[in-house]
């Protein structure tokens, strides 16, 4: 999937040379690539904080741009359900026992079929509740990307 919007990468710098975003106020700002700090710091609007949200006016964009993974933890469980760019539906995200992560997708024939996903540092559930449990939440946004195989 081709990006047309940028956003800056989860761990490392922020390039603000390659946002179109030309009036942004943390435009060169020393915390800009800091995801603990809030954006009144001097954060990137466009970087995610440490629970996966971006700024408000970001949102809309950020949702067209990525494939992002819900997690929330309730009375269930967790729960995880994907949002796609281009489709209205959230998918539900499973694990299989070998531990890749999937959704449950059309084929351009019609067949139904588990499309690998590659959720960025997640191995396992139990690695998802870590990071809900550090950052005292009970919900937050992943970004993901689609692998190219099924399982």
């Amino acid at each position: 999937m081709e990006q047309q919007h940028y956003f800056p990468p989860l761990h490392g710098a922020v390039d603000c040379e390659k946002c179109e975003a030309r009036d942004c106020w943390c435009r060169g700002k020393s915390q800009r690539n800091r995801r603990d700090m809030t954006p009144a710091s001097g954060r990137c609007p466009r970087l995610p904080d440490l629970c996966g949200f971006v700024e408000k006016e970001e949102r809309e964009l950020y949702k067209a741009t990525f494939m992002l993974v819900h997690a929330e933890y309730g009375v269930g469980g967790l729960h995880l359900t994907l949002t796609i760019p281009g489709h209205k539906r959230h998918r539900k995200v499973y694990q299989t026992k070998s531990g890749y992560w999937y959704c449950n997708l059309t084929s351009e024939k019609g067949c139904p079929e588990r499309q690998a996903l590659n959720l960025e540092g997640y191995q396992s559930k139990e690695d998802i509740l870590r990071h809900m449990k550090s950052l005292q939440t009970d919900y937050c946004i992943l970004r993901c990307s689609m692998e190219g195989f099924t399982v």
